[in-house]
């Protein structure tokens, strides 16, 4: 009777955890979009845009960077305290503090 009872507990939760919601992604959102952008000097800055109105940079050093979605007249602006991602028409520029630090073109 032991046995039994022990069997259907753990059918029962094993049930239960395939009834589960799926796990949300490692990042957090979906993926909707990415890009690779080349600057003249060669150096590149990948994007990762998110459905959760995010963008991950990867910058030409390897750090990343995270950003939230930010008003803009025209184009795609991120931006958090002194650090700002536009991309407008196929053409990014990363800037701190106001000030450019890098500008680029999609790759095609």
């Amino acid at each position: 009777m032991k046995t039994l009872r022990n069997l259907l507990l753990a059918f029962t939760l094993v049930a239960l955890a395939s009834c589960a919601a799926p796990a949300p992604q490692a990042d957090g959102a979906r993926v909707v979009g990415t890009g690779v952008f080349v600057s003249a000097a060669g150096e590149t800055m990948r994007a990762v845009y998110r459905a959760d109105d995010t963008v991950t940079l990867t910058l030409p050093d390897g750090s990343t960077e995270l950003l939230p979605i930010a008003v803009s007249g025209s184009g795609a602006r991120y931006a958090a305290g002194n650090r700002e991602w536009w991309e407008h028409q196929g053409e990014a520029t990363y800037s701190v503090d106001g000030k450019p630090v890098f500008s680029g073109k999609l790759q095609r």
